[in-house]
């Protein structure tokens, strides 16, 4: 007795022979479906893009440099990744010379942004480039200057406060 694919599905099943002639078209269809809902998927993500936020790293959201504008001035000059934000009220500086003095330097700051923030209520805030003045005609150079900051992205995630030196030399 010489069985082939179809007879054993019949055999093993009790198919009738209509149905026996359907299973491996079933099997077929079903494999092409799962292949098109796979792709389909797959295309839907590329196409839509991941809905998971993607921050950046703290420098890269809120980078700075330094500029010695005179003997007597200091800026700091920041640029702000669109979409997220620095806190007026979160920045302090501080003068740290050669022999460990540490002096907190008065900020100029310019007028801010009033926004309301889910953690700290109303605030004012910076967007897109801010420049901070800072008066040093009384500080021994070179020293480090001391930074801290903190900011936000409007997608929802909160750096905790941040603090960078550099050097300034007169």
């Amino acid at each position: 007795m010489r069985l082939s694919f179809l007879s054993a599905i019949r055999l093993n099943s009790g198919m009738n022979r209509a149905h026996a002639r359907r299973a491996p078209l079933i099997l077929i269809a079903a494999l092409l479906c799962a292949a098109v809902s796979s792709t389909l998927l797959h295309a839907q993500s590329s196409v839509f893009g991941d809905t998971t936020p993607r921050f950046l790293d703290v420098d890269q959201a809120f980078s700075f440099y330094t500029s010695l504008d005179s003997q007597n001035q200091v800026s700091v000059h920041w640029t702000i990744a669109p979409e997220y934000y620095l806190y007026a009220d979160k920045f302090s500086m501080r003068a740290i010379t050669a022999d460990g003095n540490s002096t907190e330097l008065p900020l100029q700051l310019p007028e801010g942004v009033e926004h309301f923030d889910e953690f700290f209520g109303e605030v004012t805030v910076y967007y897109h480039q801010l420049r901070i003045i800072l008066p040093v005609s009384d500080i021994e150079t070179p020293f480090t200057l001391e930074i801290d900051f903190q900011g936000c992205a409007e997608a929802g995630l909160c750096y905790p406060p941040t603090t960078r030196q550099t050097e300034i030399f007169r």
